[in-house]
């Protein structure tokens, strides 16, 4: 069983693209059983050489740094082996990071040996890295274009400069004893960052800032004096440049305000990312709190923010996630608590199968729609499973 809390982010955007490899890269039986693989050896000062001649190989086309970094899918599965060897020579470290990564709940649990656990983290590492080089890199088509792409056009000979820049302060940082996946993983970091493609990390650790407050006022919640655990209110990010709260966002919080008030649920998830228009300053949970606190009479402590998702299927998928991490029950039914349309599109078959599609999964169970604005349902565990597909929102 997954722990029912927050999960420790030294490093945000790293920590929670790359959960698998930071807790690898803090343990120091696990790093010295890499360290000590020759085939691991023979693996990391390939890929340091392939870094370290990337500047006068490629020059300034991309997508040689591109084809350079990145791992086919056979070279995935003979690290994975050679992976699994090492960790093999030092049980005690396989068996603390198979624990932490089960803890986690990020990696669907599987049969295997503690080393077999620790090889899904790589492969999906793998994964998640491959798919920031191909959209990043080559400009490849991401889950949403029009908002979560890149920051450039990639194809132009000024992005080549500056991912030759970006790779030569890459290798100006890169050790001798580094291990075999650090070159690709801080290139994949390196792109998003450039791209100004952060979110992932913005607002972490949440329960030590924006989230402090209400999560220290879950503790004191009677919860059986409610109908419902949360009310989980999704954004609706304005088209135009400017604009911090659309027009179908306020008519939500309003919405959302009344329920609260009228005791519905103890808690409000406000959940939206920086998402519309594309590279917005505004985060839509954060522009909701605020109109709930300041305008609609919503202490700030009964208020937990979302800030992350980017899609109607992550609104309800990250509202597990903090129901959970934030030790809300899971027996129990929430409420979102949105427009009329949205509401409808949620309880049709169709929101289930973009789910299935996007996600691999379904994030909720027993949907009811119990009003025209509000959909209850159950959350699942299954949310809090890491998706290699969206590096903006993993």
């Amino acid at each position: 069983m997954p722990a029912a809390k927050p999960l420790v982010y030294r490093q945000p955007l790293r920590d929670k693209l790359f959960y698998g490899l930071s807790l690898l890269s803090r343990d120091p039986q696990a790093l010295a059983a890499v360290a000590t693989a020759p085939e691991l050896n023979r693996l990391a000062a390939e890929r340091r050489a392939r870094a370290r001649g990337a500047i006068e190989a490629c020059g300034g086309d991309t997508g040689c740094y591109i084809r350079g970094f990145d791992w086919s899918d056979a070279e995935v599965a003979a690290a994975g082996q050679a992976l699994a060897s090492a960790l093999k020579t030092r049980p005690e470290a396989a068996r603390r990071l198979a624990a932490a990564l089960d803890a986690s709940g990020l990696y669907p649990a599987m049969p295997g040996q503690d080393a077999d656990v620790v090889v899904r983290a790589w492969t999906q590492a793998a994964t998640t890295a491959h798919h920031i080089l191909v959209v990043y890199g080559l400009g490849e088509k991401s889950r949403g274009p029009a908002i979560d792409g890149p920051a450039y056009d990639v194809a132009t000979p000024a992005y080549g400069t500056l991912v030759k820049s970006a790779v030569s302060v890459l290798v100006d940082g890169l050790v001798d004893d580094s291990p075999f996946f650090e070159p690709t993983e801080a290139f994949a970091l390196l792109l998003l960052q450039i791209n100004r493609r952060d979110e992932a990390g913005r607002f972490e650790p949440m329960e030590a800032g924006e989230n402090k407050a209400a999560v220290a006022r879950l503790k004191t919640v009677h919860w059986a004096n409610y109908p419902y655990t949360a009310l989980v209110v999704p954004g609706y990010g304005p088209e135009t440049a400017g604009v911090a709260l659309s027009a179908p966002g306020l008519l939500r919080v309003q919405l959302a305000a009344r329920r609260w008030h009228d005791g519905k649920a103890p808690v409000i998830i406000v959940s939206g990312g920086n998402v519309h228009p594309n590279q917005t300053p505004y985060n839509e949970a954060l522009e909701m709190k605020k109109a709930l606190v300041q305008d609609y009479g919503v202490p700030a402590d009964a208020i937990l923010v979302e800030p992350h998702a980017r899609h109607t299927t992550t609104n309800v998928r990250n509202a597990d996630r903090l129901i959970y991490r934030y030790g809300i029950p899971m027996d129990r039914k929430a409420l979102v608590v949105t427009d009329i349309g949205q509401s409808s599109y949620i309880t049709e078959d169709r929101f289930a199968t973009r789910n299935q599609e996007d996600l691999g999964y379904v994030p909720f169970t027993g949907l009811e729609r119990v009003s025209p604005f509000d959909v209850a349902y159950l959350p699942t565990l299954s949310a809090l499973t890491l998706d290699a597909g969206d590096p903006l929102d993993p």
